[in-house]
């Protein structure tokens, strides 16, 4: 059981102790400018390592097209399963569903694809990314508000770099060397800088009820692991694009769910308890699946 185990560790331990450095950093009351580090990220790292993950690396425009479907079937089966969820539990529909569809594929799904499947992982989960990332900025503001949200979208470099990395891959065109350093040297920080900022935001959320946050908890992670299955028997997924989507799927209910259920009123202490048992739970379900399918 422990040579299974073992080779784990180089996965899973430096996603753990990365956001613990951020737990323990708001824990002992240190600053952190939450809304610098975001706009660091958003606007400057993030892009970069987008741009500089797909072009880096061949990937194939056939590839990226296979991931942008797997997501979005993904994402649909998600959005079926959790109005269930809500249906038989009698949940908010509209408080909830968003919350138990949208995974947390950036700060915490692209380092354990990176660590576990190497820089094509990597491709894939940024491409998965993206995809999520629009729909939640989308649709799932235009669900929680009540009316569309495609300023949003489209005032997104994070979206602007995916489209630019997809027609220099598609037209197979030349980066010149100095760019693609650059882009490296820049994206490089997108990573830790995503890791602590989750430790910084669990270490700051409170659980009002711990019965319901465990409850959220594990729906959140029923409704994804049960897409991603669904997506790779639906789509004959295989190799590595079968097991990113698996892996992400095993991720917990995004940060930002969290900061949407303030900023629109949509129960934000129930879904920072959805937020924070399934991070927990993940550290468990994420090394069981990364078993499943080696």
């Amino acid at each position: 059981m422990l040579s299974y185990v073992f080779p784990l560790f180089p996965v899973m331990l430096p996603v753990l102790l990365c956001a613990m450095v951020g737990v323990i950093w708001v824990r002992t009351a240190q600053p952190y400018n939450q809304e610098f580090v975001r706009r660091m990220v958003m606007w400057i790292s993030a892009p970069a390592l987008v741009l500089s993950t797909l072009v880096e690396v061949d990937i194939g425009i056939d590839r990226l097209q296979q991931i942008v479907l797997a997501t979005l079937v993904m994402l649909a089966f998600s959005v079926v399963i959790a109005m269930l969820f809500c249906l038989v539990a009698g949940w908010s529909l509209r408080d909830f569903v968003v919350a138990l569809t949208i995974g947390n594929t950036g700060n915490m799904g692209m380092p354990v694809c990176l660590f576990a499947f190497g820089q094509e992982g990597l491709a894939l989960a940024v491409g998965l990314f993206l995809i999520s990332m629009g729909c939640h900025f989308s649709i799932g503001i235009a669900v929680l508000n009540g009316r569309a949200a495609v300023k949003a979208v489209c005032s997104s470099p994070v979206v602007y770099a995916g489209v630019l990395a997809a027609i220099i891959i598609a037209y197979e065109l030349s980066v010149p060397k100095t760019i693609t350093n650059t882009l490296e040297i820049l994206g490089g920080m997108a990573i830790p800088l995503m890791l602590v900022t989750l430790g910084v935001s669990l270490g700051g959320l409170r659980v009002a009820q711990t019965g319901e946050a465990v409850v959220l908890g594990v729906a959140r992670m029923v409704v994804g692991i049960g897409a991603a299955l669904a997506t790779v028997w639906c789509l004959e997924l295989e190799g590595t694009i079968a097991k990113v989507v698996l892996v992400q799927g095993a991720m917990p209910a995004a940060i930002f769910n969290y900061l949407l259920a303030v900023q629109y009123q949509r129960s934000p202490q129930a879904v920072a308890g959805m937020v924070v048992s399934s991070t927990l739970m993940s550290f468990v379900t994420v090394p069981v699946m990364l078993l499943f399918i080696a």
